[in-house]
């Protein structure tokens, strides 16, 4: 077999075929505008004849940079997540940037090798959903100077630029909007411990049933950990999770996301509950805002103008173009969107248990 058929095409070849010297190669697959239209079209041609591919490391070394974004993420099977992935790549590459993206599917220490091959790519910034506290890739990630927005999240003893919703102030309209309805006995579906959301959240709650004097021992808890300790719970696990739900001592449900949610409404239709006539059900994400096949579900997300994507790219691109710039924190305001699965308190349901 003859080795030149697996030979990446170069420079030097498309110079050869066309008649170019390298460097007015280089600079028309640039588009050097002081080069003449002819000539870019021309040596265009030639290198997409040889099936040329530009060498993006090779490139960076002499230029400085790659425009290549690199977006790490733990758990991209979520729709959350990979939600807000999609909207950052369209609008980075409306300013010319591209994304690679590295899913660690929650893989112990698999976020920080990540990081580590983003810096050797030489990428020009990072996006980052971290699930624990990285501080020593972040604090590496810095001293590199490479521009690192985190989102969802923040880690409070890194500094850094991060985008997240209010999840405190979401925890508390949860409570908040089912006290209204007459709910005061609760099941709560938390989410990781180790997860800053999942402590906002709970926060928010806890204070505005607080408020209304709703005692600690009316809101009954699933224990994550128990559930989802390993990164792909299995049917028995599953199982395990659907019984956790009985018996039914509560007239509403909080979901720490969507997903949680959208399986505890199965696990209680199934058993012949109604929602909302008998279990009211609120929750986090607000997944049906882009995906309109999943079933109605009252929901909290953040209502700005600009998303979590749009601020995320903002702060990046600010970032690239003025490295000394103070770091960005943008925390969100959330509202409820009405997916009607919440309603006022079933007093009879409520004095069957």
């Amino acid at each position: 077999m003859n080795s030149q058929q697996h030979k990446r095409i170069t420079l030097k070849d498309i110079s050869e075929q066309c008649g170019y010297s390298v460097n007015t190669v280089s600079r028309a697959l640039r588009d050097d505008p002081r080069l003449p239209e002819a000539t870019i079209s021309r040596i265009k041609q030639v290198a997409d004849e040889l099936g040329y591919m530009k060498n993006i490391i090779a490139s960076s070394m002499r230029s400085g940079h790659t425009n290549l974004i690199a977006v790490i993420v733990d758990d991209i099977q979520n729709p959350h997540y990979s939600d807000i992935i999609s909207q950052i790549s369209i609008k980075l590459r409306k300013y010319g940037y591209h994304t690679l993206i590295l899913a660690s599917y929650i893989e112990k220490n698999y976020a920080d090798y990540s990081l580590s091959l983003a810096l050797s790519y030489n990428v020009s910034g990072i996006v980052f959903f971290p699930r624990n506290y990285n501080k020593n890739a972040i604090n590496l990630i810095n001293q590199n100077k490479i521009p690192l927005v985190l989102i969802d999240r923040e880690i409070p003893e890194c500094q850094t630029d991060f985008v997240r919703c209010d999840d405190y102030q979401g925890g508390y309209l949860a409570g908040k909007h089912l006290l209204e309805l007459g709910h005061r006995r609760f099941l709560y579906l938390p989410g990781p411990k180790y997860n800053l959301s999942q402590t906002r959240r709970y926060a928010g709650i806890m204070d505005a049933l607080s408020e209304a004097n709703v005692p600690v021992s009316n809101v009954r808890q699933i224990d994550y950990h128990t559930v989802f300790g390993s990164p792909v719970p299995s049917t028995s696990s599953y199982k395990s999770y659907e019984e956790l739900f009985f018996p039914v001592d509560y007239t509403a449900v909080i979901g720490f996301n969507d997903l949680q949610s959208y399986s505890a409404m199965e696990i209680l239709k199934e058993r012949g509950y109604r929602i909302p006539e008998d279990i009211s059900l609120i929750s986090f994400d607000h997944l049906r805002k882009t995906h309109t096949y999943l079933p109605p579900l009252t929901s909290i997300a953040d209502n700005t103008d600009k998303s979590i994507a749009d601020t995320a790219v903002s702060i990046l691109l600010d970032k690239i173009k003025n490295s000394d710039s103070k770091f960005t924190g943008a925390v969100l305001p959330v509202t409820i969107y009405d997916g009607h699965t919440t309603g006022p308190v079933n007093k009879a349901f409520e004095t069957s248990f």
